[in-house]
């Protein structure tokens, strides 16, 4: 089928750039909102004038199927939580309050007498609390929060499908309960007394992603119940630039996510380096020959990626940094027997046996080997007071294992001639998919119970800077003391 330009292709680059102008107008004096504003709209405009061209449905039955993809998309983001219609899990504790500061109070949110400024990655909010705001209503705002979750996931759900030759549902479901095998892992510890109670795997209610204290690999479905407004924008862009074949906007939509999803940019930058270097060259010899890297430098000088990297990257970091706790980061301090079980049983259960099992197909894909050393390294690292890094850097790299899984069980020549190993990859995503059952199972018997939202609890230290000696609020924020 003949590529074509696809309408959902412009969505999500409007998915991407809205949160940030909606940001730079809600929260950026007059000269800066000036500035951004021309500078974002002119680098939009190149953005839409070469747009990808992707599969684009051409009959009714394309049409429908897509249709009911949407409403899969809908009934999964509605089990989440997202809208706080049936059962919240601990984090959304948090953003409730997030959200509701977002949606009730002037930007930027500054509260304790104008102390604290909330300093957060707020950009997945940004859109559904305009519209909370606009009919001055917390529950549309809800509402809204739902259709721009669904929208995120039905274009990542879109991408992949572009990327294969048949459309089917096979790879929606894989994506959705795509997961580690956590299940196998926790059954290996349960005789351990801190696995007991909590992780226990045969619990249908348990959270089996900490069945290894201190590090974890979320599955498809806890990220999205748990941390949705750092995962479905780090889950469109890296979908977006897997299929991006120009460089003069990569930067630009890269810069997008700071403030929706920090530490999944930080998790991505492997990947984009290599996309950067890929993009006009086919042969893997050739991509770090001095030529060949001049030429990529080149080719992403253009007002799009300037404006990301002179204004949106800056202004982010200027927000996000005066965050109290993201100051804090380092190597996580390990014990060499610690070292050798994270390597091997964690590693093992969490990406390893999948890695193995799709060798054959992504020997010579350079994305298979960014994937290794992304879970080989990440979990190694922290930012902030928890493990944060290890799960949401790591998110990105997630995308794209499940994107190859999903690529080489399509593989026919594979499926035919290497029957064992198809076999043995089937089997691991089933006992992976334990972990989002669980997940399932939590909200539907909770639900059941009468149990929806969340009881705030929003800590100062995660989410808040300091007013006092804050370059954002000094120079670039519209709140002046």
């Amino acid at each position: 089928m003949e590529n074509k330009t696809s309408l959902f292709v412009k969505i999500g680059y409007v998915y991407l750039i809205l949160p940030v102008i909606v940001f730079i107008i809600g929260y950026c004096n007059l000269p800066v909102m000036i500035l951004g504003g021309v500078l974002i709209s002119i680098s939009s405009y190149f953005v839409f004038k070469n747009p990808l061209k992707l599969w684009k449905p051409e009959n009714k039955k394309q049409k429908l199927f897509l249709a009911s993809v949407f409403l899969i998309s809908l009934i999964w983001v509605y089990s989440s939580g997202i809208g706080a219609l049936v059962f919240q899990n601990f984090d959304h504790n948090c953003r409730n309050p997030i959200f509701e500061l977002l949606t009730t109070q002037d930007w930027p949110v500054v509260i304790a007498d104008n102390k604290l400024i909330l300093t957060y990655y707020t950009g997945f909010w940004m859109v559904p609390a305009v519209i909370g705001k606009l009919f001055q209503s917390i529950d549309i705002g809800y509402y809204a929060q739902i259709i721009w979750a669904s929208i995120g996931v039905f274009l990542v759900f879109y991408f992949i499908l572009a990327s294969l030759k048949k459309k089917n549902y096979i790879p929606i479901v894989i994506f959705i309960f795509f997961s580690g095998m956590d299940y196998l892992g926790a059954s290996i510890l349960q005789n351990f007394a801190e696995y007991n109670s909590v992780y226990n795997p045969n619990n249908i209610v348990s959270h089996l992603e900490w069945w290894f204290p201190g590090f974890q690999f979320s599955s498809m479905t806890t990220q999205l119940y748990w941390v949705f407004n750092q995962a479905i924008p780090a889950w469109v862009l890296t979908m977006l630039l897997y299929h991006n074949k120009n460089n003069k906007n990569i930067i630009f939509l890269y810069s997008c996510i700071l403030l929706c999803s920090t530490l999944p940019a930080i998790g991505i930058f492997p990947f984009v380096a290599f996309w950067c270097l890929k993009n006009g060259e086919e042969d893997l010899k050739k991509l770090l020959t001095k030529e060949h890297i001049k030429n990529s430098i080149k080719s992403a000088l253009s007002i799009e990626n300037l404006t990301g990297i002179i204004f949106i990257l800056p202004v982010a970091y200027m927000y996000l940094s005066n965050n109290l706790s993201g100051g804090t980061m380092g190597m996580v301090p390990l014990t060499f027997s610690r070292v050798a079980c994270v390597l091997y049983l964690f590693f093992m259960m969490e990406a390893g046996f999948y890695l193995f099992f799709i060798f054959k197909l992504n020997k010579y894909n350079p994305l298979y080997y960014i994937c290794l050393i992304c879970f080989l390294f990440y979990p190694f690292y922290y930012i902030g007071h928890s493990v944060d890094f290890c799960m949401r850097a790591t998110i990105p790299a997630l995308v794209i294992l499940a994107l190859l899984i999903i690529q080489t069980l399509e593989n026919e020549d594979f499926k035919t001639q290497n029957k064992k190993l198809y076999a043995a990859l089937i089997i691991c995503l089933v006992i992976g998919a334990i972990t989002p059952l669980h997940e399932i199972a939590r909200t539907v018997i909770n639900t059941s119970k009468g149990i929806t939202k969340a009881q705030p609890d929003l800590s100062i230290e995660n989410f808040f800077g300091t007013v006092e000696n804050n370059n954002f609020v000094k120079y670039i924020s519209k709140f002046k003391q």
